[in-house]
């Protein structure tokens, strides 16, 4: 979809602006009378009321006071925030503390020239029945009441404004509630100090005796279990070191015993082999010599069978021979029995040993264990003397501390400019006139534009689009020259109207409005053309004579029938009898030519309704009706009917079948939207085309409709101008 044209929103917005200035310029006068009430009464209220002065003061509160100790010495009472993440809850505070009873009671108990604060703030002939100390109060409530404080936005400085009717009564108590602020922030100091100091010198003498105390109890539990020489913490450090090293000796002993007894079980498992053979002998510490034995055991064998080959058994060498082959022999299974015995000693002796080390290790843990109680209870009386240290040596630094900062005088809040005047600050009669002409302003607008939007009749084009769907066909201006009545002689001046006026501006409207319907119908033939309003007395009949004028001023035949059979009108203002008209033609008692009157206006005619039926919406219905709107239609080349209020009955929806199309007529500002809106859609229930909408009766000086009569006066061209 293409965007629309820039010069098309121009226009729709310069529509927007003139309908809006209309509104305003139709109901001007209401514009103007509030705006007169207003201002009228801002002024009356404004020269009513007392004035009053505001004078204002500045102090700068920083987030913490100057640190005399430096930055590593924590102050027992600190003025200002404890973090950055609090500042402003701490401007809060403060700001609240400056606008409260008690600072502004100080304030108003001191003096000012030759009396005091109180007496100014209520005076004693305006409260003689109350006391000093009442009045004072009373003072301090209207002190808090006539006083603001505020800090500036991202700023240390804080505003302190008081108003009074007195403008150096103001800027007096500005400043001195200003130095009171300063006197209690010194004081707060002073005081929160001298309490600290006070509390820590308490808390310091409860801290030395709770040393003492402990102190002593530590002395006694050594006394008692005696380690007055050596320390509980030595002797646990030696039966620790004790108990580590007969731990790895039994061990050791252990490993020997088990090792020994291996051996040993081995040893006994050889007795009976033989000992040349046995491998008993690889288990002794003494190898050397056992091989010797069995060296010396072999040559000695081998010598006794030489003495065997040589001397014989029997010789005396042998027998000397074999005995010493015996000893040796001998000598070996004694050193095999030698060996085991030696090894069953040795097992023995590791066994005893093991025993008594693991003795040793069960009385020096059982000495451990007997400690341990007395480590727990000696440890925590040494943990409460030790912490009786701390907490003593802490409240010694931090008296000190406070005490130097009972001598310091540095507070966090400094004057920063005095209050030098007082300024009116009401009533400000500038600015409520002012407000009171823009608000009344408003108000006057809002009020048209209410009325306008409460007034549901039908005045713009935007109406007919969004309720009939269908385009404005024009306006038929209000005729001002017409007098108004119902008599038939007026209502017949005014329906002759545009044919005595061709020049007139109501004529013009007409010729446009012809103009719009044939656009409307180029692609179709427009024959019979009903014409229809939602209620009686919209003009519809007025509006069908005039269209029938300006038609018949083309050259055109044109035929107006009223197909109105309950309260028929188009016979009184063209002057014709209806005894005979269309109903005699339905029901065949007469032909079209004994029933069409001619009229003043030249190519127009006219067929009145002639007798009334009872029944005119059947009789609208007969196929004899459609017969005879066929004749007419080949006789004539428009066809105008004058129909009934749809509203009101169907007759007017029953001829919008039959014809080519519908033309609606309201009444500018009378018809009611809904109205129209309801009409619409009964013609669109039965399919029935609706060319458009006429507007009648429009005030002419309603610009909304301006661009229907844009083209100038038309009552000063000539009558054959106008006919041309």
């Amino acid at each position: 979809m293409s965007a629309p044209a820039p010069e098309n929103e121009i226009e729709s917005v310069g529509a927007s602006i003139r309908r809006f200035a209309t509104i305003i310029r139709k109901r001007a006068w209401l514009v103007v009378v509030a705006l007169a009430v207003g201002v009228t009464g801002s002024l009356l209220y404004s020269m009513q009321q007392p004035k009053v002065y505001e004078a204002t003061a500045t102090v700068i509160v920083n987030p913490q006071a100057p640190r005399v100790f430096g930055n590593d010495v924590d102050e027992v009472f600190e003025l200002g925030t404890g973090s950055y993440w609090s500042n402003q809850e701490y401007y809060n505070t403060q700001v609240d503390i400056l606008g409260s009873f008690p600072l502004a009671k100080t304030t108003v108990s001191k003096t000012f020239g030759e009396s005091r604060y109180f007496e100014h703030l209520a005076p004693k002939e305006r409260f003689p029945a109350l006391s000093e100390p009442e009045r004072i109060d009373l003072a301090a409530d209207v002190l808090v009441s006539s006083l603001a404080a505020a800090q500036a936005r991202e700023s240390r400085i804080v505003r302190i404004s008081v108003r009074h009717g007195d403008p150096e009564l103001a800027r007096e108590l500005a400043n001195e509630h200003v130095r009171s602020y300063l006197g209690h922030m010194r004081g707060k100091r002073v005081k929160g100090t001298g309490d600290v100091s006070r509390y820590l010198a308490t808390e310091q003498d409860t801290a030395e005796k709770t040393l003492r105390t402990t102190e002593e109890k530590v002395y006694e539990f050594k006394r008692k279990h005696d380690i007055l020489s050596v320390s509980l913490e030595d002797r646990q450090s030696i039966l620790a070191a004790d108990i580590t090293r007969y731990s790895a000796a039994l061990g050791d002993a252990r490993v020997k015993r088990t090792e020994l007894g291996s051996t040993l079980r081995r040893a006994q498992a050889l007795k009976g082999e033989d000992v040349l053979v046995s491998p008993v002998f690889a288990l002794l510490e003494n190898g050397d010599v056992v091989a010797a034995i069995k060296k010396s055991y072999q040559d000695e064998v081998a010598k006794l069978g030489e003495i065997q080959s040589l001397w014989g058994p029997k010789s005396e060498k042998y027998t000397q021979q074999q005995r010493r082959v015996a000893e040796l022999l001998a000598s070996l299974e004694a050193e095999a029995r030698r060996a085991v015995r030696v090894m069953e000693v040795k097992f023995q002796a590791a066994q005893a040993t093991e025993a008594a080390l693991a003795d040793e290790l069960e009385r020096l843990k059982a000495q451990a264990m007997a400690l341990g109680p007395l480590a727990i209870e000696y440890n925590r009386l040494v943990r409460e003397q030790k912490s009786a240290e701390e907490n003593l040596n802490l409240l010694i630094g931090r008296l000190r501390t406070s005490q130097q900062e009972g001598r310091n005088e540095q507070i966090n809040v400094e004057e920063h400019e005095a209050a030098r005047g007082a300024y009116l600050v009401f009533p400000r009669t500038k600015l409520n006139v002012t407000l009171a002409a823009l608000l009344s302003l408003l108000l006057g607008v809002a009020l048209t534009f209410l009325l306008d939007y409460l007034d549901r009749t039908i005045k713009t084009s935007e109406d007919v689009d969004r309720l009939v769907g269908s385009p404005l066909l024009g306006i038929i201006p209000v005729v001002s020259e017409v007098p108004s009545g119902d008599d038939p002689k007026s209502t017949r001046v005014r329906d002759l109207y545009v044919f005595q006026n061709p020049t007139s501006r109501a004529a013009e409207c007409c010729r446009s409005i012809r103009t719009n319907i044939l656009f409307s119908s180029a692609d179709r033939s427009m024959k019979t053309i009903t014409v229809s309003s939602p209620r009686p007395r919209e003009g519809k009949t007025t509006t069908t004579i005039y269209m029938g004028t300006i038609m018949a001023q083309s050259g055109q035949r044109v035929l107006l029938i009223d197909t109105d059979l309950r309260r028929p009108r188009l016979h009184k203002s063209l002057g014709v009898s209806k005894n005979r008209g269309i109903t005699n033609l339905i029901l065949g008692d007469a032909t079209i030519d004994d029933v069409v009157k001619s009229t003043d206006i030249p190519n127009m005619y006219v067929l009145p309704c002639g007798p009334q039926p009872p029944n005119p919406a059947e009789l609208l219905l007969t196929n004899r009706f459609r017969q005879v709107l066929a004749e007419l239609e080949a006789r004539f080349d428009r066809i105008l009917l004058d129909s009934p209020p749809v509203l009101a009955v169907t007759d007017a929806v029953v001829l919008a079948r039959m014809s080519s199309g519908v033309i609606i007529v309201a009444q500018a500002g009378k018809t009611l939207l809904d109205d129209v809106s309801h009409t619409a859609r009964k013609f669109k229930d039965v399919d029935a085309p609706i060319l458009g909408m006429i507007l009648n009766d429009m005030d002419i000086s309603d610009r909304r409709y301006g661009y229907y009569y844009a083209y100038g006066s038309y009552g000063d061209q000539p009558k054959a101008e106008a006919e041309a």
